[in-house]
């Protein structure tokens, strides 16, 4: 174990680094009324019994935050309050925070402004949090307009680091810590800890004891030294803010969901350092030496082109900024300086990344629309997807009568430009500069098609593009093609029309988009939930007969794979997921037997009862049944017994097209 000790105006403390260190947590609470015990879900599921049988047990109280920096905010801090007033808390109380950055952040608030001031102790769990957001009194909640902007200088009474704790950490967040520990290699004024990062980063990611234990207690003493010397951030503290300026903007921007802490740090140091360049200070070989660095750990530090107007506005309402003067850390040529820059130069830097942005896509089908958002980056006219960011999706029936009437209902195209209208606004406010949409079924089939198309462009400036079947169908195969590198064929069952892929990475063997989807063939048989034996049979030998040339591939050797709703809604039902989880549904082998079950489980509710199944969004319960029928009778066809299901389809092809 090794120890630091933390000197400040008001007191000293210990910061506490190596193995089973939380055994130590017991001698803090002796001369307390009462403990409370704060973490999130996971921390509390994974290791809550270990620490509360290192907590005496009758003053201990429990309370657990859901996961995620959105929770980091005044609605969550009042729920804390009352429960601390409910139970009696008092300034001779102590909380003990148990977490990652958003829990030691919000309880260190907690603790500055209940009772104006208890004392709190640190017990990070994530990587992040143990080389930055535990040590240094800074503790802060979140607005929506920006991060950490509601907050003081509170110290605790220690710090417990237990590497432990890094075991079970996702790699995403170790990535998100690595993040803060380059900084602290950069801002240091001896570049040996820089040097060790390099030297032993294979060590380090193997997550080696001795060389943790050893990475922490380095960067820990970088931040320790700032503080001492600048406890209420009036100068040199300042300094481990490089990177924050660009990377809480990212942060605030994607609604601290979609990018880490410290992934958006990365792109803010490499900002800066850009900056620094233009101004003619920092050379382009120590640029490329820091992202090296970077690469080293996996993290990607390139900056994304946000619109000047959006980037600039979050950046104003920065914690940091005085005289409405954006501020930036300048290196210039190993010296910092926390420096006012100019919008001018701020956008030229910007500019300098325009190969770099973010990317929406519209997928407006018969049945629902969905929103995919992206980093993406382009060269030489191919455009990569570096980052998934953000999904949504939304029920519209926009082909709701189609079969019969020939045209999309008033109220059918109303709802989906409100559809429309709100992820469009949520792009803007993620910074996307590019959006584009693309139409399927409904609309190429409808009279008034091109119509309501026209209406995008002038409600919206969206340029929408009406694809046959076919392309539909290559855009979802080529994403899947990509992944499994074997022979597929890729199953879309849309609202209006299935469309059947098959091939491989080399090529496709056979394309085709067959005019019959979920909504089309409820509204031909079931259209009053007239369920029974006989719409039933009708409907799958309808349905035998329309996917009947499929025949000539019965037993072929060749992997199933199912994309859009119909197939992750079965997965979600299978695995009883109250909201949609793409980890948990990507790559799940549906079986036949699963889409038996799941169907006699239809048709044993009615349409009231489905709702309430648990996995089945209620606007897909009266199209689930069809889209099950259809799904079992190509699997029959094609003498399969199961699926595996792609969270990849026409949303990720659609964005690599260059329209």
């Amino acid at each position: 174990m090794k120890n630091l000790v933390m000197k400040t105006s008001i007191n000293s403390y210990d910061i506490f680094i190596g193995q089973n260190t939380i055994d130590r947590l017991n001698d803090f609470t002796e001369n307390y009324d009462k403990i409370l015990l704060l973490t999130n879900k996971t921390i509390g599921e994974l290791y809550g019994q270990k620490i509360l049988s290192n907590l005496p047990k009758k003053k201990t109280y429990v309370y657990k935050i859901e996961d995620g920096e959105i929770y980091k905010n005044m609605e969550t801090s009042m729920e804390i309050f009352s429960f601390l007033i409910e139970n009696n808390f008092s300034r001779n109380s102590l909380i003990i925070c148990v977490g990652g950055g958003v829990v030691c952040d919000l309880g260190g608030f907690i603790a500055s402004t209940f009772m104006r001031g208890l004392d709190f102790l640190q017990v990070p769990t994530s990587l992040l949090a143990q080389v930055d957001a535990s040590i240094g009194g800074k503790v802060a909640i979140n607005h929506s307009l920006g991060k950490n902007l509601i907050g003081s200088f509170k110290q605790p009474i220690g710090v417990i680091i237990d590497i432990n704790f890094l075991k079970t950490l996702p790699l995403c967040q170790f990535k998100s810590g690595m993040g803060e520990v380059i900084k602290h290699s950069i801002i240091a004024k001896d570049k040996s800890y820089f040097n060790f990062l390099i030297e032993s980063y294979r060590d380090i990611l193997k997550l080696k004891p001795e060389v943790l234990i050893e990475m922490i207690y380095e960067s820990c003493k970088i931040k320790k030294e700032f503080v001492e010397k600048d406890e209420f951030e009036k100068g040199d503290r300042a300094f481990l803010n490089l990177g924050h300026t660009y990377g809480h903007a990212l942060e605030t921007l994607f609604d601290y969901q979609h990018i880490s802490h410290g992934e958006g740090v990365a792109k803010g140091i490499l900002f800066e350092m850009q900056i620094s360049k233009f101004l003619g200070f920092a050379t382009e070989e120590y640029i490329n030496s820091i992202k090296e660095l970077f690469s080293l750990y996996k993290i990607d530090p390139t900056p994304i082109y946000i619109e000047e107007e959006t980037l600039i506005n979050v950046m104003k309402k920065d914690k940091k900024n005085t005289h409405d003067k954006i501020k930036f850390i300048i290196d210039k040529n190993g010296t910092l300086e926390n420096m006012p820059i100019s919008k001018e130069v701020i956008s030229e830097v910007n500019h300098s990344f325009k190969n770099r942005i973010l990317k929406g896509v519209i997928d407006i089908g018969t049945n629902s629309c969905r929103l995919f958002i992206a980093e993406i980056e382009k060269t030489d006219n191919k455009i990569e997807i570096i980052t998934p960011l953000y999904k949504d999706l939304e029920v519209s029936r926009l082909g709701k009568n189609l079969n019969q009437t020939g045209v999309l209902s008033k109220e059918s195209i109303e709802k989906t430009y409100y559809i429309i209208k709100r992820f469009k606004e949520k792009a803007d406010s993620m910074g996307v500069t590019e959006l584009i949409a693309f139409a399927t079924a409904a609309t190429r089939e409808a009279s008034n098609g091109s119509m309501f198309v026209q209406g995008i462009k002038n409600e919206f400036d969206i340029n929408t593009l009406v694809i046959p079947g076919e392309i539909e169908a290559k855009l979802s195969f080529n994403g899947n093609s990509n992944i499994y590198r074997e022979k597929i064929a890729t199953i879309d069952v849309g609202g209006g029309s299935s469309e059947i892929t098959i091939g491989d990475y080399n090529g496709i063997d056979y394309i085709k988009s067959f005019p019959i989807g979920v909504v089309k063939l409820t509204e031909m048989f079931f259209s009053d939930e007239n369920y029974n034996e006989e719409t039933l049979l009708s409907a799958r030998n309808y349905l035998k007969g329309f996917f009947n040339e499929l025949i000539k591939f019965e037993g072929n050797n060749f992997k199933i794979i199912g994309v859009a709703g119909t197939v992750t809604t079965n997965v979600s039902i299978v695995k009883k997921l109250p909201k949609f989880d793409e980890k948990e549904i990507n790559g799940y082998v549906l079986t036949k037997m699963d889409l038996e079950e799941n169907l006699y489980l239809f048709l044993s509710k009615t349409l009231e009862d489905r709702k309430k199944i648990i996995g089945l969004e209620p606007n897909r319960a009266d199209v689930i049944i069809a889209g099950n029928l259809i799904l079992l009778t190509l699997l029959d066809i094609l003498n399969k017994n199961s699926i595996t299901v792609s969270t990849v389809d026409n949303l990720e092809g659609g964005m690599v097209l260059n329209i």
